[in-house]
Parts: structure tokens; C-alpha cells; sequence
């Protein structure tokens, strides 16, 4: 506690006229140490500043900042680094991130280590936002020698920048992993499949994670999914195995099991997945609420959702019901020409639905469930009162 006095009565009597600490100091001041200790480290603890304070760090980072004992030459390579990636358009919050999560950097060398590694990106065409965007989202991607051959990899088989930044936004490693041991092999099984590199691409975009598997599992998804009697020439084979791979085994027997409970036979189970294996990533609960909503509510006899199964892949709330509902109150008031089949009202665009059935709300003054329409849309919920 001495200590601690004596090193506010040095502070203040330096610092007279202007009095300001700074998280760093403050943690320099309230850490306990030897007397040689205090003897060495006394000045550096008043005058030296973190140079990330000015990109908002917290005071519990500054603080673990101090306990490591981040000496002055480093301070002063940290806050070069960090002016110069702010000068290449980062923001503090995004600054903050990188420092945070990768510290290395707060002591690489500007000259020989962060400049060569960007302007070899801006070499291979990125854009300074593009570069931003794309180290944000693979923040080791600064550590690997080998940035060229990597990148070069990926925008061949994706085709653009854009694409590959959105890849690496869904999946941090994706840029990291290697692409001998793991990618290149998982790419091989793709293509004896007989599936395309425009195919393999977007199931990249998708699902970047799923090249980041070992083969093993690759080759155990592809089985599974000619077990479920998606051949590998389906056009949905692709989407088929992504599901497989995301989901375990006891996850697809459930929804095979929901369907069953429904009144669904194996085989009419196994036709829906063929053509959208998107059903099985659906969880029993939102299963369960379209398919009452569309017996019960909607009144579709089983056989008809049966046979038109893509009706179970629209969002309940922002498609089926809204739409049903409109529909519904057109024909209650006679505002319709003839009936309409649910699937072709469900199938068509935003824009051609709301010129046909959201017009005739418009024009005969249904604000209300004009207004409703649009708020569920918009997922947003909105109670209807009649005029």
C-alpha cells in the first residue's frame, strides 16, 4: 500500500497541470512487484501508453497488456502497426479484433512482415476493402508464408474475389487448412462423383466447412446418401450430401420418423429427399408446424403435400400462412376470378404475388390485411382489426 502511495504522489506531483491515466498506467500502478523491480520499471510506468487504447481497448485487456509486461520497443512496433493498418482502412473495432485475437502482431515488424503480406494481396488483385474484409475474416491468414498459392487456389476453383470472401466469412479456416492432406482429396471424391466444378463451387459457398472434413467422412456422406436413394447422377446429389455431412444419422432417422407419424410412407419419405434434402435440416418442431398448418389450417389433404413437397421448405411465418391467409380472405369476399392452387401461389415471386393478390387488397381499401401481409413478410408481427 506504501508503494501504491508513492507512486500516486510521483504521478501527480509530474503531472500538475494535467492530470490523465491511462488504462495502461493504471495498471502499471496498482501491479505489486520487488523493489528492484520498482527501480527499473518506475519510469516506464508513467510515461509509456498503449497504443491500442486509441482503437477503445478495455481496460481488462490493457490490464493483461501490462501483466505480460509488453516492454517500450514493443509498444512502439505495436503502435506503428496499428497506424498502418488503420492508414489501409480499418476501423478501431475491427483493429481491436485482429490485435486481440492474434497478439504476434503487435510485435511483427512492419517493414518485413505486415506490408510484403498485404501489398501481395493488393498484388493479386484484392481491393483494400476486399483485403480488410478478407483478413477479418481469416485472421491467421497474415502468419502463412504460402498466402498466394492458397488464395490462387480458392479463386480459381470459386471463380471471384466476392465469392471467396464469402466463403471465408462462413468459415474462419477455410483459407488455413491444408490443402494437401485435406482439400485437394475431399475435391478428388467430389469429381469421381461426377460432379461439377461449378457444382463443387457453390457447395463451397454454402457450406464451406464441408471441404474441411477428413475423407473418411466424405466417403461415409456419399454412401449414406446413395443408401437414401439419391443416385450420383440426381441433380440433387450435391445438396443431398451436404445435408448428409451436416447432419448425424439419428438426426435424418427422426425426420424420416415425423414424416411417418404424419402418415408419409418410407418410399414417399425417400422421393421428398431426392428432391429437396433441404427438408431434413428442418427441425421436428418447424416439420411439425407446417405440416399442421397445412393440413389443419390450409386444408392440402396429405397427398397433395405429399406429392408437392417443396411446399415444406417456405418459411411458415414469412410465406405459407401470410400468402394462405390472403388468399384466403380474397376468396371469403368473392374477390377472386376463379380458385387458385396453394403451390402456384406459393411458388411465385414477391413482386407477382403483390400485383395480383395484394393489389385487389389496395384497391377495395383492405388496409388492415394489406398492412398484415406485408409486416409477417417482413417478420414482424402485426394484428389485423377489420375496418
Amino acid at each position: 500500500m506504501f508503494s501504491v502511495q508513492k507512486r500516486l504522489v510521483c504521478l501527480l506531483s509530474c503531472n500538475k497541470s494535467n492530470i490523465h491515466l491511462s488504462s495502461y498506467q493504471l495498471c502499471s500502478l496498482f501491479s505489486f512487484s520487488t523493489a528492484e523491480e520498482h527501480s527499473l520499471n518506475h519510469r516506464s510506468n508513467f510515461t509509456l501508453v498503449d497504443p491500442l487504447e486509441s482503437c477503445e481497448l478495455s481496460s481488462k485487456e490493457a490490464a493483461k497488456r501490462a501483466k505480460d509486461g509488453i516492454c517500450e520497443k514493443e509498444l512502439s512496433s505495436s503502435s506503428l502497426s496499428i497506424e498502418f493498418f488503420k492508414q489501409s482502412g480499418w476501423t478501431d473495432a475491427q483493429v481491436v479484433k485482429l490485435m486481440q485475437k492474434h497478439t504476434r502482431f503487435l510485435r511483427a515488424n512492419l517493414e518485413t512482415v505486415l506490408k510484403p503480406k498485404i501489398r501481395s494481396l493488393q498484388d493479386m488483385g484484392f481491393s483494400d476493402t476486399e483485403i480488410v474484409q478478407l483478413v477479418s475474416s481469416c485472421l491467421g491468414l497474415l502468419h502463412f508464408r504460402d498466402i498466394q498459392p492458397r488464395i490462387n487456389f480458392w479463386r480459381s476453383l470459386l471463380g471471384s474475389n466476392e465469392r471467396l470472401i464469402k466463403a471465408c466469412r462462413r468459415n474462419m479456416f477455410l483459407l488455413t487448412s491444408s490443402l494437401a492432406q485435406k482439400i485437394e482429396p475431399n475435391i478428388s471424391l467430389l469429381r469421381e462423383c461426377g460432379i461439377s466444378e461449378q457444382n463443387i463451387a457453390q457447395m463451397v459457398v454454402r457450406l464451406p466447412s464441408f471441404l474441411c472434413h477428413t475423407e473418411k467422412c466424405i466417403k461415409e456422406a456419399i454412401k449414406h446418401v446413395e443408401e437414401l436413394g439419391v443416385s450420383r447422377d440426381c441433380k440433387t446429389f450435391p445438396r443431398a450430401l451436404l445435408t448428409v455431412v451436416t447432419l448425424s444419422r439419428s438426426r435424418l432417422d427422426a425426420t424420416f420418423a415425423t414424416l411417418i407419424s404424419y402418415g408419409w410412407s418410407q418410399p414417399d419419405c425417400v422421393a421428398a429427399f431426392r428432391k429437396h434434402p433441404s427438408i431434413w435440416s428442418l427441425s421436428k418442431k418447424t416439420l411439425c408446424d407446417k405440416m399442421t398448418f397445412l393440413m389443419k389450417e390450409a386444408g392440402c389433404e396429405l397427398t397433395y403435400i405429399i406429392c408437392r413437397p417443396v411446399l415444406l421448405t417456405y418459411s411458415l411465418e414469412k410465406r405459407l400462412r401470410p400468402r394462405y391467409e390472403v388468399l384466403n380472405f380474397l376468396d371469403q369476399n368473392k374477390l377472386l376470378d376463379k380458385g387458385h392452387d396453394l403451390l402456384s401461389v406459393i411458388l411465385l415471386s414477391e413482386e407477382k404475388f403483390r400485383n395480383k393478390f395484394l393489389f385487389v387488397l389496395r384497391k377495395e381499401k383492405f388496409i388492415a390485411r394489406y398492412d398484415s401481409y406485408v409486416a409477417a413478410v417482413r417478420g414482424k408481427h402485426h394484428v389485423v382489426v377489420e375496418n
